[in-house]
């Protein structure tokens, strides 16, 4: 059963690898403006914030994940072929947003099944382990774009990724599947965030930390493009940070045991604007490729430990839920905030505003999830299920 998770988080992470990095120099290549381009990534997360916690929630109410998975894998490939035919822009703004409410669920309801799955079967602490396939999906998909296809990248990368996604929803259909609505769980399900104090600041300080990794998404390519990088260079940058990620997940469940969940997230938030900063004064491209093995350790932490963490704080029941209020946080509020700042910043100044920006949103987000630490929250004195132990012992 672990394989089909394996294989189904790589072809998942694949996907993003084509589109998600190169999205913008596709519409760029389309000859769009600047200020269009900027409505149409603004507008993605901003769809993605409304539908994805409806999306997470009717899965946990019907207990119909696996279904809901494959509808939104099909229809989001089909989103990209009507995407890769428009090419006037009121077609092609309709189709990126309509992808970006059909495929919210993919990321929390995919989660919520694998960490359910490795519960029943005493292996939560072997979530990463999984978790790093996805990483090295995103890893090949990022070079061989930004190596193979890069020039060519409007005739190519609808096509690859509606292509991807229809080879995802076929893999949906060998996930596991708990049939059976739950009953009487609609009041508490409006209250998970009810008397959870740590929940709510944890997912504030998600905003801001989302809103640098929203602008790192969509600009990092134009700022090497910026920077005069070769292509093979480029899509080497890109998929660096995604293999920096692999080691680092392997070692996740020794580190859980010698270091708090906090603490692990915190590094993550302390790194982050320390890597922004290096991106304003970097001035050669070649210099950008170590400066991504920093964003390894920050993404185990912000999407491995803290997926974990999210899970713990929330009843099981609703853990599509609560890992959809956490993507919302952290792609939607925080994406859209990120893209739509880092737009002006770019259009007063230049392209090293953005990262200037992203500084000092991450270091907000540092500050938030202190403060969010030292909260007490619902689940103190629940059993954690990615590392064994009490919630007292995770303390900062």
């Amino acid at each position: 059963m672990k394989l089909n998770f394996k294989v189904f988080l790589f072809v998942q992470y694949f996907s993003l690898g084509i589109w998600g990095p190169y999205l913008p120099v596709y519409l760029h290549d389309k000859q769009f403006s600047e200020w269009q381009i900027g409505l149409l990534l603004g507008t993605m997360p901003i769809v993605m914030m409304i539908s994805q916690p409806v999306w997470s929630y009717l899965s946990d109410i019907l207990r119909t994940r696996r279904s809901l998975l494959v509808i939104s894998c099909l229809s989001s490939a089909i989103a990209w072929i009507a995407l890769g035919l428009a090419n006037q822009f009121l077609y092609v703004f309709l189709w990126t947003s309509l992808f970006s409410a059909l495929w919210t669920p993919v990321n929390p309801v995919s989660t919520a099944i694998l960490l359910e799955t490795l519960e029943e079967t005493g292996e939560a602490e072997k979530y990463s382990l999984v978790r790093l396939w996805g990483s090295i999906g995103f890893a090949v998909a990022s070079f061989l774009i930004g190596w193979l296809f890069l020039e060519q990248i409007s005739a190519y990368l609808a096509w690859f990724t509606g292509g991807t996604y229809f080879i995802l929803g076929g893999l949906s259909l060998l996930l596991p599947e708990k049939r059976g609505p739950l009953v009487g769980q609609t009041l508490k399900g409006r209250q998970i965030l009810a008397g959870n104090p740590r929940l709510v600041i944890y997912l504030i300080a998600s905003i801001f930390i989302g809103a640098t990794l929203g602008i790192y998404n969509n600009y990092q390519a134009l700022f090497l493009q910026f920077l005069d990088a070769e292509a093979w260079l480029l899509g080497l940058t890109v998929s660096l940070q995604a293999i920096a990620e692999v080691p680092l997940m392997l070692l996740v469940p020794l580190a859980l045991k010698r270091f708090s969940a906090q603490a692990i997230i915190l590094a993550g938030a302390v790194l982050l604007p320390l890597r922004w900063a290096l991106y304003f004064f970097i001035q050669r491209p070649e210099w950008v490729a170590p400066s991504q093995l920093i964003h390894g350790l920050a993404i185990v932490s912000f999407y491995v430990v803290g997926v974990s963490y999210i899970d713990h704080l929330i009843s099981p029941d609703w853990r599509a839920t609560g890992q959809g209020l956490y993507g919302t946080a952290l792609h939607g509020i925080g994406s859209a905030l990120g893209l739509y700042l880092a737009g002006l910043a770019l259009a007063w100044f230049d392209i090293r505003s953005v990262w200037g920006l992203s500084f000092i949103l991450g270091v907000i987000g540092l500050g938030l999830l202190l403060f969010a630490f030292r909260r007490k929250g619902r689940g103190e004195e629940n059993e954690v299920k990615t590392t064994g132990v009490h919630m007292q012992d995770i303390e900062v």
